[in-house]
């Protein structure tokens, strides 16, 4: 009794299809004869034909399905000529876009699902933006329906012009079969594709690691801006090196809590004594410098271990036991040592074979050849592969991506070539094929393959980058200053190894507290002044630096997201890969289970020399045996890909009647070797996923090493530029403090020289009544000296700040100025002018040739004031505290003491070098600025 055919539901996006009857003769006819005109040689005519019908019946499934096995035949032929390639391409896609026509038309037919399957499958291929996963889906489709189409529209039946081919259950299978052939097909491509993919994403993740971490440098180096003041730098040195005592030089690196609280309560800064005491009290509880701040939910941990767990547990997840399972296994170390050994190098392969023979006919232990001094041979290019073999294998194992599977291939591969050139029961006899050192003994050719595996190993896992990756880790090491509390946190202590110029010490930031530094002996010729460039580097506006510690917590956590999506995306690759190498590995024991039976039937035949059964046969009992059972079919997929072979895979041949004929031409040898190629090709892809599954373990383990990095915050970092302030502070005032004392000792030592000859002069004259009393107005004139800086800022007139510039000690504006050297404050030139002095011809002779001389020195002094008046201004302007400042410089060694003796005519040489040596003083020492 014959079915009749079920009505299609229409395609919404489509109109209804209309009453034409497909099986009609009129419409199969039409379709028989373009058919026959295909396959005589005559596509155009057949296309025309078609066009032709469906003109006349729109909605003819039968018509769509017609053309679209045209169209893909005809560009199967276009394939044949490369020029053709963009008309074959336009042809797949007419194909693609008729049988998607069909299958609307007549949605329970499963000859036009696999038409439709057939056509995304030729498009898939030769179209890049187009997929597989079409492909599935349409034999997912055609597999779900229930109640297929009886009639079947395959068109090699219809040239035996049967209008009417009812399809038995048999033919209904082998229309399945066919669909999860391609379905089969389809995912293997996938696969392949999927490696191409996950080759581009690692780079690309990898990449953009590098790029938030520079970006997450580049903020916290915010921290320590770069600010040097030459002139501070030069005095502080000199203070530091010359006079500066051991004991000072430790007691600066000890600051006070409460000290550091009321320098910035000076300054108010309330956010800088918040901070300071925000960390003195978090360092307390959690014995460590530094805090974590989950990235996704902004929960704060004490140590990076919990904030690592929290991340893993709530917001990513973990493997599940069954994907842990199938994790590679690393190799032992003795590969290790078999990479780091020196016999690699190229072998001469005549006289190894030899020795091994001789060693062989000596029946000596298995491992003697490998022990032996091989005969190695001089061959620059074998040498220069070998050796970029070696590095390959190195980049492998030095960061734990060199697994079993890996071994094992490179091996067989090794294996598969010395065969062919020494016996392979020598090379077992003397364990080469345990060795990777066995490649020393491959050809130019050979070891070009070697190194072709290696090298695509390496770039589907994408091994070169995260090498690279992990190194510029290792360098990028922010290395910190040793800063500790005393026992009760009332003080903070710098590493007292400082003063050595060790700057930076190894300090993971959970010693808080520590007696060690004061058990650190310094003998005072191991000081050196590195720690006072340390000091004056940074900027001291508490304000930004307070504002880039604020800036940096918050950047902090987005930068954390950033990392934690790409710590996600290779979670979920490794999820992916997981799975893959599972149903791979369920497919090779699928077809290792089809090749023990034909095995099997080998072993009956030899032990009872009965007729065999062939391969065929046996496979397609064990396919019924599938049945029976009711599984799901996978290993049944199996037997049908291993029957069809490449056929179908190559030409998509969509005549069952042909697939039929094929394969029942199969031999038991071509059974064997499609079952050989199932498993290589699919025992290919497993160790290039076991090579992913390494790399992305690492790289996981690198991204999560990132997220700690950027999500902690050390309280140093906020800490050490703070306390720098009030170091400096400290340390500029003592420098200031000590050039001061200097300048006053030399002065007064002269100031005491210059009286006592100025007096033993005037005594000769009989002036001395006249004398004392002019130098007593002058020291008057001295104690109410007023400096030009500090009478503007005090409002001082305008003729009083430029009398006071026009003087500069021991020349004046101009030559009429006095000689009495015991006049060292500036005096106003009215004040000169009042002063009446008697001069003798011999004075006035020593006069004139000291003025020549102050002259000179006076013009040098006055361009070095207002230099230096200018660099005092834009230093102290920046910092908002304009610091009354002396103007007086007095260059002892510029000025020419020479001519000055001849002109007092007393001879001062002896006792000025002893005095500067007794002070020692430097010249710049006296040409220090003085501070009110």
């Amino acid at each position: 009794m014959r079915s009749k055919k079920r009505k299609a539901t229409a395609s919404p996006s489509h109109p209804p299809p209309s009453d034409v009857d497909d099986r009609s003769l009129t419409i199969t006819k039409e379709v028989n004869g373009a058919i026959d005109e295909l396959y005589n040689g005559h596509p155009t005519e057949a296309l025309n034909l078609v066009k032709s019908t469906l003109s006349r019946h729109p909605n003819s499934a039968l018509a769509h399905g017609a053309l679209s096995f045209i169209h893909l035949k005809i560009s199967h032929l276009a394939t044949i000529i490369d020029n053709y390639r963009p008309e074959m391409l336009e042809h797949i896609k007419r194909s693609v876009d008729s049988s998607k026509r069909a299958v609307q038309l007549c949605q329970d037919s499963l000859s036009f699902w696999f038409f439709h399957a057939s056509a995304l499958m030729a498009l898939a291929k030769n179209d890049a933006n187009a997929g597989f996963e079409a492909v599935i889906e349409a034999c997912d489709t055609g597999l779900a329906i229930q109640y297929p189409t009886v009639i079947d529209y395959s068109f090699e039946i219809y040239k035996d012009n049967n209008p009417e081919s009812w399809l038995t259950q048999s033919q209904i299978e082998l229309h399945r079969k066919k669909l999860r052939l391609l379905k089969l097909e389809s995912k293997y491509f996938i696969d392949t594709t999927f490696l191409v993919i996950i080759k581009n994403e690692v780079q690309e993740l990898q990449g953009r690691k590098e790029e938030i971490e520079e970006k997450a440098i580049a903020l916290r180096k915010n921290l320590k801006k770069v600010l040097n003041d030459e002139t501070v730098v030069t005095r502080v040195k000199d203070y530091w090196n010359d006079t500066m005592s051991m004991e000072l030089k430790k007691d600066l690196l000890r600051i006070r809590i409460k000290s550091l609280k009321r320098h910035f309560d000076k300054k108010k800064s309330p956010e800088a004594v918040a901070v300071v005491m925000q960390a003195v009290e978090y360092v307390k509880a959690a014995k460590n410098w530094k805090f974590w701040t989950c990235c996704c939910c902004n929960e704060r941990f004490f140590d990076v271990n919990s904030n690592a767990e929290h991340l893993k547990s709530v917001h990513l997840g973990t493997l599940s036991d069954e994907l842990r399972s199938v994790e590679p296994k690393i190799v032992s170390d003795s590969i290790h040592d078999s990479v780091k050994s020196r016999k690699w190098g190229p072998v001469d392969v005549v006289a190894a074979v030899k020795m091994m023979e001789d060693l062989s006919r000596k029946e000596v232990g298995d491992e003697v050849f490998l022990k032996q001094k091989w005969p190695y041979c001089i061959d620059r290019e074998r040498e220069a592969i070998i050796n970029k073999i070696r590095a390959l294998l190195d980049q492998f194992l030095s960061i734990r991506c060199f697994v079993q599977s890996h071994l094992q291939a490179l091996m067989d591969l090794i294996m598969e070539m010395l065969k062919k050139r020494i016996p392979e029961q020598l090379l077992k006899e003397h364990c080469l094929n345990r060795t990777l050192l066995s490649a020393c003994f491959l050809d130019i050719s050979e070891l070009n393959r070697v190194f072709e595996f290696l090298d695509d190993l390496g770039n589907i896992c994408g091994l070169h980058g995260l090498c690279k990756g992990l190194v510029n880790d290792e360098v990028r090491g922010e290395p910190c200053e040793k800063l500790v509390f005393n026992k009760d946190f009332s003080f903070v202590e710098f590493d007292k190894r400082m003063l050595s110029g060790q700057l930076v010490v190894p300090n993971d930031g959970a010693a808080v507290t520590s007696s060690a530094v004061d058990e650190i002996e310094l003998n005072d010729d191991e000081h050196k002044d590195a720690i006072v460039d340390w000091l004056l580097k940074g900027g001291t506006n508490s304000g930004e630096q307070l504002k880039q510690w604020k800036n940096l917590i918050e950047t902090c956590k987005g930068q954390g997201k950033e990392f934690f999506k790409i710590y996600e995306a290779e979670f979920h690759r490794m999820q992916n890969i997981c799975e893959k190498k599972i149903e791979y590995l369920r497919d090779i024991k699928e077809c290792q289970n089809l090749e023990s039976i034909c095995v099997e039937e080998d072993k009956r035949k030899e032990e009872f020399g009965n007729e065999p059964l062939s391969y065929e046969s046996l496979l397609s009992k064990r396919e019924r045996q599938i049945k029976n059972t009711n599984d799901e079919n996978f290993e049944s997929d199996i037997i049908w890909k291993i029957l069809a072979g490449h056929h179908v895979d190559n030409e998509i041949n969509l005549e069952i009647k042909k697939l039929l004929d094929e394969m029942a031409h199969h031999g038991d040898n071509e059974i064997k070797l499609e079952i050989k190629r199932l498993i290589d090709e699919m025992t290919a892809k497993l160790y290039k996923f076991d090579a992913i599954i390494r790399t992305t373990t690492t790289a996981m383990q690198q991204t999560a090493k990132k997220i700690d990095t950027v999500t902690a915050c050390d309280y140093r970092s906020i800490m050490v530029p703070l306390l720098k302030s009030i170091m400096r502070a400290q340390l500029e005032d003592l420098a200031n403090k000590d050039a001061e004392d200097k300048y006053k000792a030399v002065e007064e030592a002269f100031l005491s020289e210059f009286g006592l000859d100025d007096k033993e002069k005037t005594d000769k004259g009989g002036g001395n009544a006249r004398h004392g009393q002019r130098k007593s107005k002058y020291k008057k004139k001295k104690k109410d000296k007023r400096w030009p800086k500090e009478l503007k800022a005090t409002g001082g007139s305008e003729e009083q700040r430029e009398n006071v510039e026009q003087i500069s000690f021991p020349a004046a504006r101009d030559g009429n100025d006095p000689t009495n050297p015991e006049i060292v404050g500036p005096v106003t030139t009215d004040e000169l002018e009042q002063e009446e002095w008697k001069l003798t011809p011999e004075e006035e002779k020593e006069q004139r040739m000291l003025d020549e001389h102050l002259e000179y020195q006076r013009q040098i002094e006055n361009e070095a004031k207002q230099k230096r008046l200018a660099e005092l201004n834009k230093a102290r302007s920046s910092e908002g505290n304009v610091e009354k400042m002396s103007l007086r410089r007095i260059n002892f060694d510029d000025f020419h003491w020479k001519y000055f003796y001849q002109a007092q005519g007393v001879k001062l040489d002896e006792k000025l070098c002893k005095l500067q040596q007794e002070l020692h003083l430097t010249p710049y020492n006296l040409n220090l600025t003085r501070s009110n």
